[in-house]
């Protein structure tokens, strides 16, 4: 076995700390200016790095902007496939209570995604993403008759993308009271049409 000379090690390790400083100034840009506001400029600015090194590693904002996002959908991605048991019943509400409660840690974040401090681009991005999480998720399934709508997987996908944008962006930006449990519990009764299993716990706020 032929080990990597500790120079390439260290070049590697540079080359991502570098990448990191430059998607954190553009994250933080963004959360205090909103997305149209920043340019390249200030991100190089904000991380007291030149030009042509942003250029390296992105070819625009957005995929600076992008790669904080992707960051975050991959931790839920994983944080999810860790703690859900497919054999729970009515798997499907734990889903949602999952990206409802990602969604509450990472509020700024998310308002940024599908909220009105984003791009029109970065959130069809980040929808094109979670269709693509719900479609795995969908195929791996093992669902009961009752949930089993017989519809194409991509449609229910889509479907599940859309509601839960635009519940998300109405969540964050609206000033209401619901916790992410009984977002997610309103959310599984309207699309199954069935009590979530903690239902029993949740105490809808009158509006």
């Amino acid at each position: 076995m032929i080990n990597s000379p500790p120079s390439a090690s260290r070049h590697a390790r540079r080359r991502a700390q570098t990448r990191n400083l430059l998607v954190q100034s553009a994250l933080a840009l963004v959360l205090e200016r909103g997305y149209e506001a920043i340019t390249i400029q200030d991100i190089t600015e904000s991380a007291d790095l030149g030009r042509g090194t942003f250029y390296i590693h992105f070819k625009d904002k957005e995929e600076a902007v992008w790669a904080a996002f992707q960051d975050l959908f991959q931790q839920l991605e994983q944080t999810a496939h860790q703690q859900l048991d497919r054999r729970l019943p009515q798997v499907e509400y734990y889903g949602l209570l999952n990206i409802f409660e990602h969604a509450s840690q990472h509020r700024d974040l998310y308002r940024v995604m599908f909220g009105g401090q984003g791009s029109a681009r970065l959130a069809a991005r980040a929808q094109d993403y979670l269709a693509g999480v719900f479609l795995h998720d969908i195929r791996a399934a093992s669902r009961p008759p009752e949930v089993n709508f017989n519809l194409p997987e991509e449609f229910e996908a889509q479907f599940l993308v859309g509601v839960l944008g635009r519940l998300l962006s109405w969540w964050l930006e609206t000033p209401q009271d619901y916790t992410a449990e009984q977002m997610a519990g309103m959310t599984y009764t309207v699309i199954y049409r069935k009590a979530p299993p903690s239902l029993h716990n949740i105490r809808y706020n009158e509006q």
